[in-house]
């Protein structure tokens, strides 16, 4: 079978690697791994009671971990207004959860919060990325 230049040419620049793509991989790693931890020192310095140290944490966790997910929609407002409203949502019901929850010495059972957290990651990422995709087949071609 015979291939003409334009027929193989796609198919390798897909397969290669871009050259940005692990610069902006270790970037998202840095920011992750730095909202994350600068979350647990400022839990710390505060001097929060540790189910609320945990609420914290796990919040941060979670919308850091769903902004690196959804980095290729970082440039429409859509997308941050949509975050900030689901943001206070999580907000409102992070507050309450933490309130009904019975005191514990160590805080939040962390076993708990890994099933937890990735279950509504993947809802509001999910939730996220279909809205995005909504409004961009609406918008108008130009």
């Amino acid at each position: 079978m015979t291939y003409f230049a334009h027929e193989v040419a796609p198919l390798r620049l897909a397969r290669m690697p871009m050259i940005g793509q692990k610069k902006s991989a270790i970037l998202e790693l840095v920011v992750f791994w730095g909202l994350s931890i600068c979350a647990v020192i400022a839990s710390e310095v505060i001097g929060l009671k540790q189910m609320w140290e945990d609420g914290v944490v796990y919040t941060v966790v979670l919308f850091a971990a769903i902004g690196t997910a959804l980095r290729p929609v970082w440039g429409r407002k859509s997308f941050w207004t949509s975050l900030a409203l689901i943001f206070a949502g999580h907000t409102i019901a992070l507050l309450v959860v933490l309130q009904a929850l019975p005191p514990r010495r160590f805080g939040i059972p962390k076993l708990l919060l890994i099933p937890v957290g990735a279950i509504e990651g993947v809802v509001i990422t999910g939730i996220l990325w279909k809205r995005m995709k909504a409004l961009r087949t609406s918008e108008p071609r130009s």
